[in-house]
């Protein structure tokens, strides 16, 4: 049986700091063979659009915690590192925004398991972007007999989207693990052909904010349409850990279940 640990949407620094505090008992304790996590708000830029992003340093520190691979999203591209970071092997962004920096999909090798793993980002968050289903079928194909399973991170924010794709290609991935909203849900599972699935694994980072962020400058946004020279900042509440644990073999996942 192996295992893998998918870290949902980190948030800043904190959530780096954290993680390189914890992660590295988390992988012994768990017996973990893959980690991988969703990093596309680690930067923290207020002129950038978007103000999220990517650092080459944040990304490295991560990569000596144990993590294995890194996954993005609509903020992939945010930031001054927003195309240099997508040259690191262990980086991809979503696969069905071609013409984009960087790659969709890579293999991590480890112990004579070839596992595949996919970022594919929700239509519609990025009108642009292209059919997620169809996009994965071509990977798959393209895959076909490199890989011994596949996990897919779905970037979005529709809970029936995320469901109707995870069941649409279950019993063909591994894993159909959501991200995007950075809340928790409850709807671990295990569908049918042995897929597991979690509409959101949730954010890895402080709490008592806006998805990892101080709250003045969204609610000054709600109150006044502008955030009235509030700066963007990161919370400062306890970090919180958004991730599962995956237990899977040859023939499909076994169990999901959440990392607190």
């Amino acid at each position: 049986m192996k295992r893998l640990l998918f870290i949902g949407d980190i948030v800043g620094e904190a959530g780096v700091a954290h993680l390189e505090e914890r992660l590295p008992w988390l992988i012994t304790y768990y017996q973990v063979d893959f980690v991988v996590a969703n990093a596309e708000n680690l930067g923290l830029d207020p002129q950038a659009p978007g103000r999220c992003g990517m650092t080459p340093d944040l990304n490295q520190r991560l990569f000596a915690t144990g993590v294995d691979l890194l996954t993005g999203g609509n903020h992939s591209w945010d930031g001054p590192y927003g195309q240099a970071v997508h040259a690191h092997p262990q980086v991809i962004r979503p696969l069905n925004c071609p013409g984009t920096p960087g790659r969709g999909a890579a293999i991590i090798s480890k112990g004579g398991m070839h596992l595949g793993v996919v970022n594919l980002i929700s239509p519609l968050l990025v009108p642009d972007a292209r059919d997620p289903y169809r996009t994965l079928e071509e990977q798959l194909t393209s895959w076909d007999g490199q890989v011994d399973g596949v996990i897919v991170d779905f970037h979005g924010e529709s809970v029936t989207e995320k469901q109707s794709f995870a069941h649409a290609v279950a019993g063909r991935v591994l894993a159909v693990l959501g991200t995007h909203t950075h809340v928790q849900t409850l709807d671990t599972q295990i569908l049918a052909g042995r897929t597991a699935y979690v509409s959101d694994v949730g954010m890895t980072g402080p709490s008592g904010g806006v998805q990892g962020y101080a709250p003045d400058f969204f609610v000054n946004f709600i109150r006044y349409h502008h955030p009235q020279g509030t700066p963007f900042m990161v919370a400062c509440g306890q970090v919180e850990i958004g991730a599962v644990l995956v237990s899977f073999d040859m023939r499909g996942a076994h169990a999901i279940q959440r990392v607190r």
